[in-house]
């Protein structure tokens, strides 16, 4: 077995030199053969993008692609034969697809050829050959725009209202593209926000049903709108009534101001950092109450420094009580009176009369007498026993209860049975 295999290896290695030599000249051959015959290859070229000439007509024509004409088709694959000598000529890049627009003369449905070239070989065919468009009125539309926020600039700071301009966006297109649309939206992000901008901002077109209607199926730019946004500080302070409020000294002789409140309390003003962060309270207008003698309710304007802004709808609402100066009269040694005795009882009081001091306006002093005060305690439903009931009063007109004090605030009274 040895002396065969290496009987053959002599053999091949004698000839080495030889194969070697077949072996490139057998290669020269093959390639002269090609050249001269020069084979077709074929190939296919993918996903080519379609072009669509001739755009300018349909618009010349008023006439515009229902549905845009990348959604309707995008792109084909072509088949193609090319000799052997042009493959290292042949890419993509030299390849087209075109759709001739021009011969579209009117509204309808058409179905258009789609016609490849290339640079080198030959066109086999293209997938799909043909397109249908739809062809329709070519319109314009003008479309409100609304503006929506979103989110919320950080903590100690306000964004205003949004003002855009125009309020409008114009919209060009197939007429049964364009009939979808009803609105346009401007969305703002807040989020994140510390100061304001003015700027261009995209709007979104919508359908009757709030859904987004792409804007590639209309001509033109992208629909936009100016915005105008404000973002400032802001900051809570309180209401300065009280030095809002001047002739404090000279109300109505024998009145005076007994108290002054605000409605809101506080309110919240924004501005630049610096100005606000200069501000403790907000003032209103002055307002005069000289020679009142009663209570008034009355609407100020507030009156923020320069560059300061109130947050509010509605002027302030300051109440300003107004009475007479009070002052006491005296009487003394006045009966205590008992009312709702039952029937079959009896009774006592250890105290049966009083000293009585009335507080009221000078006015009202000066009209009430001895007679017109009546202390009392009020026996109603009590039994037989010993009891410690509130003085009370019977109270004149003009006058209230709290007009009147007792020299004993409660009697001590015992109930019998007869």
């Amino acid at each position: 077995m040895k002396k065969a295999l290496s009987f053959v290896w002599k053999i091949l290695k004698s000839n080495l030199s030889l194969k070697i030599m077949a072996l490139i000249f057998a290669v020269i051959l093959w390639s002269y053969v090609l050249y001269a015959t020069n084979p077709v290859r074929e190939r296919v070229l993918q996903d080519i993008t379609v072009r669509y000439l001739h755009a300018e007509d349909l618009k010349a024509k008023n006439l515009a692609i229902v549905g845009g004409l990348s959604d309707v088709l995008g792109s084909v694959d072509i088949r193609v034969k090319v000799n052997q000598r042009d493959l290292s000529l042949f890419s993509a890049q030299g390849a087209q697809a075109n759709v001739d627009l021009s011969e579209i003369k009117g509204t309808g449905k058409y179905a258009l050829k789609v016609k490849a070239t290339l640079a080198y070989g030959q066109v086999l065919d293209v997938s799909p050959s043909e397109v249908t468009l739809t062809v329709d009125r070519l319109i314009t539309k003008q479309v409100p725009v609304t503006v929506k926020t979103v989110g919320d600039v950080p903590a100690g700071y306000y964004a205003g209202p949004p003002e855009i301009s125009p309020n409008f966006v114009n919209i060009t297109g197939a007429q049964a593209d364009v009939e979808k649309v009803v609105s346009a939206l401007c969305s703002i992000d807040l989020n994140g926000l510390t100061t304001g901008y003015s700027k261009s901002v995209d709007v979104s077109l919508l359908d009757k049903n709030d859904n987004a209607v792409p804007s590639n199926l209309f001509s033109g730019d992208f629909p936009s709108v100016m915005v105008k946004l404000n973002v400032l500080s802001i900051k809570t302070v309180a209401v300065d009534a009280q030095g809002s409020i001047i002739g404090r000294d000279s109300v109505a002789p024998g009145y005076e101001i007994t108290g002054i409140t605000c409605n809101p309390a506080t309110v919240r003003i924004i501005g630049e950092k610096s100005a606000i962060d200069a501000v403790a309270s907000i003032p209103l207008m002055p307002y005069s109450v000289s020679g009142l003698s009663s209570d008034v309710v009355v609407p100020l304007d507030y009156s923020p420094p320069e560059g300061v802004t109130v947050l509010a709808d509605e002027k302030a609402e300051v109440t300003i009580n107004i009475r007479e100066i009070m002052k006491k009269r005296s009487f003394t040694d006045i009966p205590v009176r008992y009312k709702n005795l039952s029937a079959g009882l009896t009774v006592s009081l250890d105290i049966s009369a009083v000293d009585v001091t009335v507080t009221a306006g000078e006015s009202r002093l000066s009209k009430i007498s001895k007679t017109d005060i009546v202390p009392y305690i009020d026996l109603d439903g009590l039994a037989a026993g010993t009891y410690t009931l509130v003085v009370q009063f019977e109270v004149p007109s003009g006058f209230t209860s709290e007009n009147f004090s007792s020299s004993a605030a409660a009697i001590t009274v015992t109930i019998k049975k007869k």
